[in-house]
């Protein structure tokens, strides 16, 4: 039975475009790109069978035809047009990334845009459009009559349309444009005088379906689809990276000036295929579809990303569980920001927005490991980096470790709900500050806002570990007395109980515990190797630089004003909740001031680590937050 398909329309960029989509996105987005003399109905096929297997369909008539607005008259059509609409409907209807699918000159937007933004495509499938590093290389080598030198000729394609009905304007594109032969007319003939009333349709074109172009059709008439494609400028990058090709036969017959040689792109022939193959044999076009869709579930990675080993593993006693799932599902991915190679763990679909997490001290993206599955079970994409410095991102430069005047921007990025813990919390807040209109909503552990850098330091004994990690190569040649591995222990250990890790004179921080006292019981030897691994690789010089030696160039904010909402966990056995100011600050209301809509909930037995210690309450609260302030509200 087939699923209802929903029409809207959508404000783009000053026109108001018809937007049709089915499906609930379980596994994805696929978005439908037509061509002429199409319309979002050319994909009813495949728009069923997506959305049968589990993805969510979209399919706008492009700018100037069927339901959607016609641009203004004097608007020069233009390929990069098509390519800001896409972006601008993905934003809209809140698709974090897609699969492209398109058709005939719908293609070239969809390779411009897979070349823009690979961070927002899951892969490229095109049917009948080759792609072309410039201008398309054959029109030279046509004769005068080929229907592109026509249908460009500004008014020859008008006059010669306007000599019949809508109706047999559209049957015979289509008659011409379903058979093997490309359409070139002779001396004294226009291209619609290449087929009559007594050409058939296709058997696989109804006369139902000719009724459903021709009613749009009389509503656009043909002004903008013959200036898009035919008077477009035939432009695009030079660069080539895209995933899929298949052709129906007519295509093969124009010249490529040696394209497909040139470029090794995987191609799929359809034997029988003609230009409008997903009409005519929509069940051989769905199946080579969702096979392609089913390749390319995971996230689509740039050429130079690099991928390292998954850290966490599948608990076999879940295996039937989604979030265990999940978990063997986490993709890693580096990314080139800013001048330095961040890894970036994520796992999801996204359909509910996107949430961050920044980690902080001695932590790394695992440390989120609980919550990212269980967000990700929920219906939102998890994204947790490994900050500079830390785990299997790159190291700054030496010399950043006296100048460290922007490393709170270096932790900020395009982003929806921000969590951070500890040091990961101040990143968090200054983002929400700066860009409120890129935050849905902030929720940190552990680390309240101060509008003014921590004065609580020089109150504090001089064995405080704040102090003491804060004096350059003190903490260094503490850390040093030991391999890495015992080091993460005994600042779990230590920074999990309930009080503040303060030495005694001759003491250094690392002799506060030893290998007789226990891990905590929610924190694993097998934990303990997934950290010790990634210090292994990063050691601690950048780690200690941020956060210790860089709190005192937090920005000053006593105008700070947030406008999205927050949420405070706090465990009360944290150790933090000890240091002086913090408890009076949550209790007291002093958040209050600078955040209007601020909820502080408690956990009685919490720890610093809370979201290991416990992570079903802390994604509890997580969960109710996300789903109290939703995307669309």
């Amino acid at each position: 039975m087939a699923l209802e398909i929903e029409h809207t329309h959508l404000p783009i960029r000053g026109l108001n475009l018809h937007v049709a989509q089915v499906g609930k996105s379980d596994l994805g987005t696929v978005l439908f790109l037509h061509g002429f003399p199409e319309i979002w109905y050319s994909w009813r096929h495949q728009m069923q069978a997506v959305a049968a297997a589990g993805y969510r369909a979209i399919a706008p008539d492009c700018r100037g035809y069927g339901l959607s607005d016609q641009p203004p008259e004097h608007e020069a059509a233009s390929f990069d047009d098509l390519v800001a609409d896409v972006l601008a409907i993905l934003d809209a209807l809140d698709v974090p990334k897609a699969f492209l699918v398109a058709k005939d000159f719908g293609a070239r937007p969809a390779y411009d845009f897979a070349l823009q933004h690979p961070e927002r495509t899951r892969g490229v499938v095109s049917l009948g459009a080759p792609y072309s590093p410039g201008p398309m290389p054959f029109y030279d080598r046509l004769p005068e009559g080929f229907y592109i030198h026509r249908w460009r000729e500004t008014g020859r394609a008008e006059a010669d349309f306007g000599r019949y009905d809508v109706r047999r304007v559209v049957r015979t594109i289509y008659v011409l444009f379903s058979g093997a032969e490309i359409p070139i007319a002779k001396e004294g003939q226009e291209t619609m005088d290449l087929a009559d009333l007594s050409t058939p349709l296709p058997e696989w074109f109804t006369e139902e379906d000719l009724d459903v172009y021709a009613k749009l059709y009389e509503k656009t008439g043909f002004r903008y689809p013959l200036r898009m494609p035919y008077s477009a400028a035939l432009l695009s990058p030079v660069s080539f990276d895209y995933r899929w090709i298949w052709l129906g036969r007519a295509i093969r017959k124009i010249p490529t000036g040696g394209l497909d040689a040139k470029f090794q792109v995987p191609v799929t022939y359809i034997p029988e295929g003609c230009h409008f193959v997903q009409e005519q044999f929509p069940e051989q076009v769905n199946e080579l579809l969702l096979a392609f869709l089913k390749d390319h579930l995971t996230c689509h990675r740039s050429r130079d990303v690099r991928e390292s080993p998954p850290l966490f593993q599948q608990d076999p006693t879940l295996e039937q569980s989604r979030q265990a799932a999940m978990a063997q599902e986490i993709e890693h991915t580096h990314l080139p920001i800013r001048g330095i190679n961040l890894h970036v763990a994520q796992v999801g679909r996204g359909e509910l927005g996107t949430v961050v997490f920044l980690h902080g001290f001695p932590e790394i993206w695992y440390s989120w490991r609980h919550q990212m599955l269980a967000v990700a079970a929920a219906g939102y994409r998890a994204v947790a980096p490994d900050c500079r410095g830390y785990g299997l991102s790159d190291q700054p430069p030496e010399q950043e470790e006296e100048e460290a005047s922007c490393v709170w921007d270096d932790l900020v990025a395009d982003v929806a709900f921000l969590v951070g813990m500890d040091f990961g919390a101040m990143p968090a807040y200054e983002f929400a500050l700066q860009h409120p209109e890129r935050t849905r909503g902030v929720v940190c552990l552990g680390v309240p806002f101060s509008p003014v850098p921590f004065s609580f330091f020089h109150t504090m004994p001089e064995g405080f570990y704040l102090l003491r990690w804060g004096e350059p190569g003190r903490a260094e040649a503490d850390f040093g007395r030991y391999d890495v591995r015992r080091v993460v222990r005994t600042i779990y250990v230590l920074f999990s109980g309930a009080e503040i890790p303060i030495a005694k004179e001759g003491q250094e921080i690392m002799d506060l515990a030893d290998l007789s006292t226990p891990l905590p019981e929610w924190f694993t030897e097998e934990d303990l190797d997934a950290y010790a691994k990634l210090y292994e690789k990063s050691g601690f010089r950048y780690p200690l630089q941020m956060p210790y030696r860089s709190l005192h160039k937090m920005p000053q904010r006593l105008d700070a004003k947030f406008q999205v909402p927050v949420l405070m966990v706090m465990g009360e056995k944290d150790y933090a909740f000890k240091l002086p100011g913090i408890e009076a600050a949550l209790r007291g209301g002093a958040m209050e001031s600078f955040m209007p809509d601020l909820k502080i909930p408690y956990i009685p037995e919490g720890s610093h680590f809370v979201q290991e210690q416990l992570p079903e309450q802390v994604n509890e609260l997580l969960l109710a937050f996300l789903k109290d302030h939703p995307v669309a509200a």
